[in-house]
């Protein structure tokens, strides 16, 4: 019986076998035909997009595409991924990816709401709020910064993130990516997808010529990165005005604040002397601020907390505090250090930026009888 028993269990492990290897043959079959269906669609989607198509065996014998297309001025590189799944199926996931100019360091993340599992592992954002309800409605936003998320979404990129719903797009530094589940099998879909993986990463190269072009009419050199005054990731305008160097920031207020635009000029002052004026929220009722008497447009819109408010009310005259309120910063903070005033958004606009070097000129500058030297 023993013998007859160790025949009866390799003849079960080697009908396993057959039926294992018959399993990958017909899904290798399968998915061969799903290739040789989906080659012409890829070409008429490369020439859609002006790209160069290519397809031949991968490393592994399996059939594959490639288109490589310059669309934006960014280069992208299209193909898919072949996942062997079990025995009996094959799983093509398309893809787009290319290097993204991101001067703000931006993280985001885009894809439809009926995708539930992102796909491309953990991603530390939260999720935004565009202002978009035809995009806030079917789309699941996160990013590192969604006041720069807002920036970034544009109407025509919002457009084309729409015509490209079944993909996720993610950028992170400078690394863009655009995936979906499946083996794209419509040409029109996948230069959608395409279109709108390019205006994601080409977003940044607008951000960096704004701000090219800003420090060039402010008369200022852009200075990037550690060793400035930019964190990591940041990008900083260095320029003179009236004899004092104004730092113009595009990065975070502090280290978890919002992302947006600080103008800073520094001082030398007292500790007496720190103040911050700050704008209200707009729900609720105005609250009488401890400053000056009389100031209403200020006092409405803004609270005043100083160490020393009357010193602080009385730099602040009349024609400084119509700018202010004029200008809407989200704050005006005065240290020791240094006077800094911030947007609360990213502003790259040259005179709103010019009269924010101007009032925090006046805040920085000496008074005869005051502490500031």
């Amino acid at each position: 019986m023993e013998p007859l028993f160790v025949l009866m269990i390799v003849t079960g492990i080697a009908g396993l076998a057959r039926c294992f290897a018959q399993a990958r043959q017909d899904a290798r079959r399968a998915a061969e035909a799903r290739w040789r269906i989906a080659r012409p669609v890829w070409q008429r989607a490369a020439a859609l997009v002006g790209g160069e198509f290519r397809s031949g065996p991968g490393q592994w014998g399996d059939p594959r595409m490639q288109i490589s297309v310059v669309c934006e001025n960014v280069a992208l590189i299209v193909d898919h991924d072949v996942e062997h799944g079990d025995a009996s199926v094959v799983r093509y996931n398309t893809r787009i990816t290319g290097t993204a100019r991101n001067p703000s360091g931006l993280r985001l993340r885009v894809h439809e709401q009926r995708l539930r599992r992102s796909s491309g592992g953990p991603f530390r954002a939260r999720q935004v709020d565009v202002g978009d309800p035809a995009l806030d409605g079917a789309f699941v936003v996160k990013a590192s910064s969604p006041t720069l998320a807002r920036w970034w979404l544009t109407p025509p990129l919002r457009e084309a993130l729409r015509a490209a719903a079944e993909y996720q797009l993610t950028l992170e530094s400078h690394r863009l990516t655009a995936v979906r589940a499946g083996l794209e099998g419509d040409a029109e879909k996948l230069a959608s997808a395409i279109r709108a993986a390019a205006l994601v990463a080409a977003r940044g190269r607008a951000l960096a010529k704004e701000l090219r072009a800003l420090a060039q009419e402010l008369g200022g050199r852009i200075l990037h990165g550690a060793g400035t005054a930019a964190t990591e990731g940041e990008t900083t305008i260095e320029l003179e005005h009236r004899g004092r160097m104004v730092a113009v920031g595009f990065g975070r207020e502090g280290k978890k604040g919002p992302f947006g635009t600080q103008v800073r000029v520094a001082r030398a002052a007292s500790p007496s002397e720190r103040f911050v004026l700050r704008r209200r929220p707009r729900r609720g009722p105005a609250r009488a601020a401890p400053g000056r008497a009389g100031d209403d447009a200020l006092s409405r819109a803004y609270a005043l907390c100083a160490d020393a408010p009357d010193r602080a009310a009385l730099r602040l005259g009349e024609e400084l505090r119509r700018e202010i309120a004029a200008l809407r910063p989200a704050a005006i903070v005065g240290d020791e250090a240094a006077v800094t005033l911030v947007f609360g958004h990213l502003e790259t606009r040259r005179e709103p930026i010019e009269r924010a070097i101007a009032i925090v000129s006046a805040l920085a500058a000496p008074e005869p009888r005051g502490p500031y030297r």
